[in-house]
């Protein structure tokens, strides 16, 4: 869980009440199935012996079972990797003033230490944005809802259109996404635009998701605007749930009741 303190009050962030509101357990029940599989799999064609021995097969069995919260672990990290690289890379163009095109150096610090699995889903990006006008306002802003907190990855122009968009380096597309990304959109409603010949604040169009797969470095795009009203409306019930399970946070947050 994580909060965001906002002068006197403690707001819980978008993902938190997301979570806490979703059952993901059909889900994560095979995810661990599936890594502790995995695991005993790979372990077992790396042993030289033809017949293990009981000690040899329980050890491995042992560390099956653990085996997933690495995993988790190193999922999270490698989400952290490409978010960082991402951020360093489009603040780069906010300093430039989107003089000229995109581009980064494979040789600098930052990319450079990216792992295996964070250089594919980098990649991705780099390939994604090459084929679309990517025009950053904002990245890894903080925002703030109705007693509840955030921060998106990338508030900008896509392909001349002013789009809020979340990246996300997982293996699939989930629901829970467009309900995240809704939440950024809603409590963004306009922003301001100032890189024009008339400063104004500007309606956000669209909001998305982009998928940067790290094992095949392949970019898949989801727009989500089509179903913004839904997945918003989605999220302001997940609000009012969460704090009804939750009223000490309710209380923290400075939540009231809108029964």
């Amino acid at each position: 869980m994580s909060y965001y303190d906002k002068g006197e009050w403690k707001y819980p962030s978008v993902t938190t009440v997301i979570s806490d509101c979703t059952d993901k357990s059909q889900a994560l029940i095979s995810w661990g199935v599936n890594c502790a599989c995995d695991y005993i799999l790979k372990e077992l064609s790396l042993l030289d012996i033809r017949t293990p021995t009981d000690d040899v097969l329980l050890g491995i069995i042992e560390s099956a079972r653990r085996k997933y919260r690495e995993i988790s672990q190193e999922a999270l990290d490698v989400g952290s990797e490409v978010h960082t690289a991402i951020e360093v890379f489009l603040k780069r163009e906010i300093a430039r003033k989107g003089d000229g095109d995109l581009h980064w150096d494979i040789t600098d610090p930052v990319y450079a230490k990216l792992s295996g699995q964070a250089m594919k889903a980098f990649n991705a990006f780099n390939a994604w944005h090459k084929e679309h006008e990517l025009k950053p306002i904002a990245i890894e802003q903080t925002v703030y809802g109705d007693c509840w907190g955030g921060t998106l990855d990338f508030i900008g122009y896509y392909d001349g259109k002013l789009y809020v968009i979340d990246w996300k380096s997982s293996a699939g597309f989930y629901p829970e996404m467009r309900y995240q990304v809704a939440a950024y959109r809603w409590a963004l409603g306009f922003v301001p635009v100032e890189d024009c010949e008339v400063p104004h604040m500007a309606l956000i169009e669209g909001c998305g998701i982009l998928r940067l797969d790290k094992k095949t470095g392949i970019p898949k795009f989801h727009d989500t605007s089509k179903s913004y009203e839904r997945d918003i409306a989605v999220f302001k019930a997940m609000v009012k749930l969460y704090f009804s399970r939750h009223p000490v946070v309710a209380r923290r947050a400075g939540w009231k009741t809108p029964f």
